[in-house]
């Protein structure tokens, strides 16, 4: 690859990455914000913990790491912290006593319901501007980078 695909890769992902920061980051950060009478104090990765099992139901821990990029140490760290808030709940899954599954309480399903909410409305305000087939290709386009990058990570681990 030449230098300058490298450079358009470059300034395409910085773009990317700003709109992204943009149009869902700083504005979800301020609808959170607005709410905070509704939920517990919560840093960013409890929260996003949340959005995972709240959205999964069930998880084992790691699954959380994944989605967090979350080393082992402080992904232990954080769903104890969750656990001994009330937030969350473990238990041993049935067919593999090895594991350890993850779920919300009444108290982590609350706080999920408010997140999930303030997520909708951050979505729906973002994708009414686009039509039917706009949100065809950026669900695909989507997928083709999540694609991409698991077959990069799998190749670099």
């Amino acid at each position: 690859m030449d230098h300058e695909f490298h450079k358009r890769l470059r300034l395409l992902g910085l773009e990317r990455d700003a709109l992204h920061n943009k149009l869902f980051g700083a504005k979800f950060c301020k609808k959170i914000e607005d709410l905070k009478d509704g939920i517990e104090e919560l840093n960013k990765n409890q929260q996003l913990a949340l959005m995972i099992i709240g959205t999964i139901k069930e998880v084992m821990p790691s699954e959380i790491g994944t989605y967090l990029a979350m080393d082992r140490s402080s992904l232990s760290r954080m769903v104890f912290s969750l656990e001994k808030k009330g937030f969350l709940k473990r238990r041993n899954d049935l067919s593999d006593r090895r594991k350890v599954l993850v779920s919300l309480t009444e108290k982590g399903r609350k706080d999920y319901e408010v997140l999930n909410r303030a997520v909708e409305e951050r979505l729906s305000e973002v994708m009414e501007v686009l039509n039917e087939q706009d949100l065809k290709d950026f669900e695909e386009c989507l997928g083709t980078q999540v694609r991409i990058m698991r077959k990069i990570n799998d190749a670099m681990s």
